[in-house]
């Protein structure tokens, strides 16, 4: 090799070697760990921000009840609602929140209209608040029967009084409505309806949340309560279906069932105006979800013939409903929800209504008063044993041991979150359902 080439050879060598050392100076030593840094640098205790509030110190109490519905003339005025709710006033007193289905529309009807089509003065809603309501449902069959203006007539009147409106709502009827919110925990409710009785614009609606007993139904429901589950503690699933004065159906009961598997820690039914027993739903990710197959009437004028010893329906049509007792049968879901450092636990009853009318005493009444109290095992003894003559009715509820009045019976039923199938709420009779049909609304 030449002098010439070495000697090149040398000077490209130093200028590597003096880039490599530029280079290096440049570059700062590595920090020290970031983790230790940080470490020595915070105190011990939140990072940042203030500390979360602390857990509710007490159970936040739900309680839902069925149907409302302003019978005409008995129960049409403001002040026979006020008359008929005001037994169970202590007991609303003691919840955080009651809701209850409103089965109708606000305005005025027509008297030359069908007597099928439900409304109410926007008078008789503002007196729910005063009653201890705080939120009633509208989604359901009869909230159309006065078309979009009466739907619109009801969210306006629930606003004005106070009350939230829950299945409808003018920009979106699907958003989990806040029921209950203390130390940053939040209860909410996302309600719909399977049916409606028109089949105009009204109930095909973008203000009326509707659910139908298919995959597209299934669909809805999903995408509401994954925003429930992302927005709220505890949710509660609300809905209108079912065959009128028969036990609940297959198909409604799928739904529920579905509503449960996607996150709702209680499932409350209604429509059918007759009860049907509770049953427990074990989901796949291990709650044990109570549902309320149908709450059947709160205050309602059916059943308005009946009263011991007659039969509790009539045999040979159980559609006629002035003589059907179990129309003034009603079941309260009581839902009381503890937040704790395990997480949520849900302990619920019900409460078994009845739903006393002096028409069935004085026909002669024009405007018979009428009132929703508990039921009492001892004094209604008589109205228990008649109605338990009839097999076909749900028996169950009288021996079931989450009703909080029964005698010997557990005051509450737990469905710890996480909890396996089993347990108390396992007792449950078994639940008899109807064939699998279509709903067909009438009343």
């Amino acid at each position: 090799m030449g002098t010439g080439v070495r000697a090149s050879r040398v000077v490209l060598i130093a200028s590597l070697l003096a880039l490599d050392a530029c280079a290096s100076a440049k570059e700062p030593p590595p920090p020290p760990s970031t983790t230790a840094a940080l470490a020595a640098a915070i105190p011990e205790g939140p990072a940042f921000g203030p500390p979360p509030p602390p857990l509710p110190d007490r159970p936040l109490r739900v309680l839902v009840g069925g149907d409302l519905l302003p019978h005409r003339p008995s129960l049409a005025t403001p002040a026979t609602i006020r008359t008929a709710l005001e037994p169970l006033a202590p007991l609303f007193a003691k919840a955080d929140a009651v809701v209850a289905n409103y089965e109708a529309a606000t305005g005025d009807v027509d008297p030359k209209t069908s007597r099928l089509a439900y409304a109410a003065p926007p008078g008789w809603l503002e007196e729910l608040p005063r009653a201890g309501l705080k939120a009633v449902t509208v989604a359901n069959n009869h909230a159309c029967d006065l078309g979009e203006p009466g739907l619109d007539a009801t969210l306006g009147s629930a606003e004005k009084s106070g009350l939230l409106a829950l299945g409808a709502d003018a920009a979106d009827p699907w958003t989990p409505r806040t029921l209950v919110e203390q130390n940053g925990k939040r209860i909410c409710v996302v309600a719909w309806t399977t049916i409606s009785n028109s089949g105009g614009a009204c109930s095909k609606s973008r203000r009326l949340a509707v659910a139908t007993l298919n995959g597209s139904g299934k669909s809805k429901i999903d995408r509401a309560l994954a925003r429930a589950r992302a927005q709220c503690d505890a949710t509660v699933a609300i809905f209108h279906g079912g065959n009128e004065y028969a036990p609940q159906t297959t198909l409604v009961m799928d739904q529920a069932a579905h509503a449960a598997e996607a996150g709702a820690d209680a499932v409350v039914i209604h429509h059918p105006h007759i009860a049907s027993p509770v049953v427990v739903h074990p989901t796949k990710d291990g709650r044990r979800v109570p549902i309320f197959a149908s709450v059947g009437n709160l205050v309602t004028n059916q059943g308005e013939s009946w009263k011991p010893p007659m039969f509790p329906v009539l045999p040979e049509d159980r559609h006629l409903v002035c003589v059907n007792g179990w129309t003034r049968l009603g079941v309260l879901a009581d839902l009381s929800f503890t937040f704790d450092p395990k997480g949520l636990r849900l302990d619920w009853g019900l409460h078994l209504l009845w739903i006393d009318n002096e028409h069935a005493q004085d026909h002669n009444l024009t405007m018979p008063k009428i009132a929703a109290r508990l039921l009492d095992a001892e004094r209604d003894r008589a109205i228990i044993a008649k109605l338990s003559e009839d097999r076909r009715g749900p028996l169950a509820l009288f021996s079931d041991p989450c009703w909080i009045e029964r005698e010997g019976s557990s005051p509450r039923c737990t469905t710890p979150a996480g909890a396996q199938a089993g347990g108390a709420a396992a007792s449950h009779p078994p639940f008899e359902i109807a064939k699998k049909r279509a709903p067909r609304p009438r009343r």
